[in-house]
């Protein structure tokens, strides 16, 4: 008992640090992910236990961002219940590692916490997330009924004169995802815009060789803003 109140105590000191302090630090030098090498990092991880992430999602803090289960209350925050074990191990370790590097306070906050885990602890939480279903987001409204249809078409068909892949083709018909292809369902949407910007820009650039990069590429502003409402109103039943 002495011991697991002692390791609280420490999360939780940690945590707080990383919210109040700014900055990254110095940044770890990881080099890209490519398949095989991600493959093989997912395979290496330790299997995770949810009770145990549910223990390290309350002590690090993280419902106070990501809510009780991992569904965003917050506009700022990713909602991070139903995403599949391999993703969530993905982002925590290109945010411990420096693929993420993102210069905002949520992410500096995620580079604190994540470097303060150990695989275990990573593979942990990544279980209780995966365990907890995807769900409409909270304030969640339906797409413009002139939006739908070519929102659709992008998701389920793509752009061949564009050369975009169907987003449904890699997130699944249900934006379910799939191993470390995150989940869009239920999205809080201004993440979702904010990580497509990201990727346009090439701020960020941790996506297995530029995948994303590319997909984001030619889409506009418009687009982008009916692809995030239309997955953030998406139910998966």
């Amino acid at each position: 008992m002495l011991k697991r109140t002692l390791l609280a105590a420490a999360l939780f000191s940690v945590s707080a640090i990383a919210i109040a302090s700014g900055g990254h630090g110095e940044k770890p030098q990881a080099n890209p992910w490519t398949h095989f090498s991600l493959d093989n990092q997912i395979r290496a991880m330790p299997s995770g236990d949810a009770t145990r992430g549910q223990d390290i999602h309350s002590q690090m803090m993280c419902n106070a961002c990501h809510g009780e289960k991992g569904e965003s209350p917050s506009r700022n925050y990713a909602s991070l219940n139903g995403q599949p074990e391999a993703y969530t191990i993905k982002m925590m370790l290109d945010y411990r590692d420096g693929r993420r590097w993102e210069n905002y306070h949520q992410a500096e906050i995620m580079v604190k916490i994540s470097q303060a885990l150990n695989d275990q602890q990573i593979a942990d939480l990544a279980s209780f997330y995966a365990q907890h279903k995807t769900q409409p987001w909270t304030y969640a409204q339906p797409l413009a009924a002139a939006e739908q249809a070519p929102t659709d078409k992008v998701v389920r068909k793509g752009d061949f004169e564009r050369m975009l892949t169907p987003c449904a083709s890699c997130h699944g018909a249900k934006g379910e995802g799939n191993g470390v292809v995150p989940a869009l369902a239920g999205q809080v949407p201004e993440y979702f815009v904010r990580t497509m910007k990201a990727y346009q820009s090439g701020e960020r650039h941790n996506d297995v060789q530029k995948g994303m990069s590319q997909f984001t590429h030619d889409l506009s502003d418009e687009e982008i803003q009916a692809l995030a409402e239309y997955y953030a109103a998406m139910d998966r039943q």
